[in-house]
């Protein structure tokens, strides 16, 4: 469950959310039914030669997150090894048709019964919200000396005083210093002295003001300076970073991950969402 827990799946929930070319659903039910399709997902990768069918809100978040179509791949390769295929015509071919729907949905309704003791019919109205501290205090994402999968420092759309990725003395998987769209003044990715595994400075998207890519005094395995998709620089001003011999090497490398960016940079929950 911990590959499936680290899907990034917040820009489908963007596109879910969007009037025009989405559904037009709200930030709680995204991210109610977001609970419903990882364990979705679940249930598809334990029971392999299961023939199961989601519940409607369920499947409909799994068809938008197959219009995303190198992020799908890449997602069913990190959970199953291979690609999730969905054939979308059962119950539409007659009365016969309608009679295997019927038996399939409930055969989905007994396996996520016996696997998460609790009722299927409340899944799509599940609305749990956990923040991790109230606004404007210091957060800790995790209890103390516990560390999480993914580590946000602060509810969504909120941003912290000080923003610690995870619990005190501990690291966590993944590790963004703020809240998804949201700025910490300060920044670190990773509980203090300790290291992630994966250390962003800052939320996904967003660059904090004063930006350490791990905790103070320690090193990250892979560290970056910005959040994901912000510019950073790995040299002090005037200089020009290993590897690359002129100011124009630089420029050009520049240029080739804007390009290749304008298809991988995708849209990000905001504030206001």
């Amino acid at each position: 469950m911990n590959v499936i827990n680290a899907l990034d799946l917040e820009p489908i929930k963007v596109k879910l959310m969007h009037k025009e070319s989405g559904e037009g659903w709200s930030l709680e039910r995204a991210n109610a039914i977001e609970t419903e399709y990882r364990r979705f997902l679940f249930l598809m990768k334990q029971f392999p030669n299961e023939q199961t069918a989601p519940l409607v809100d369920v499947d409909t978040f799994w068809h938008y997150h197959i219009l995303d179509t190198m992020k799908y791949a890449v997602d069913c390769d990190a959970v199953f090894g291979y690609f999730l295929h969905h054939f979308p015509y059962i119950g539409l071919r007659g009365e016969d048709d309608l009679e295997a729907h019927e038996r399939l949905g409930n055969r989905m309704q007994e396996l996520y019964e016996e696997t998460f003791g609790e009722s299927y019919l409340r899944g799509a109205m599940h609305q749990d919200v956990a923040y991790s501290a109230a606004p404007g205090a210091t957060a800790y994402s995790a209890a103390p000396g516990v560390a999480a999968n993914t580590a946000y420092s602060a509810a969504p759309g909120v941003s912290a005083k000080t923003a610690y990725s995870a619990a005190p003395g501990v690291a966590a998987n993944t590790a963004y210093s703020a809240a998804p769209g949201v700025a910490a003044k300060t920044a670190y990715s990773a509980a203090p002295g300790v290291s992630a595994k994966t250390a962003y400075s800052a939320a996904p998207g967003v660059a904090a003001n004063t930006a350490y890519s791990a905790a103070p005094g320690v090193s990250a395995k892979t560290a970056y300076s910005a959040a994901p998709g912000v510019t950073a620089y790995s040299a002090a001003p005037g200089k020009v970073a290993e590897g690359l011999q002129t100011a124009a090497d630089a420029g050009a490398v520049i240029e080739q991950a804007r390009i290749a960016s304008f298809y991988s940079d995708r849209p990000r929950l905001t504030p206001s969402a």
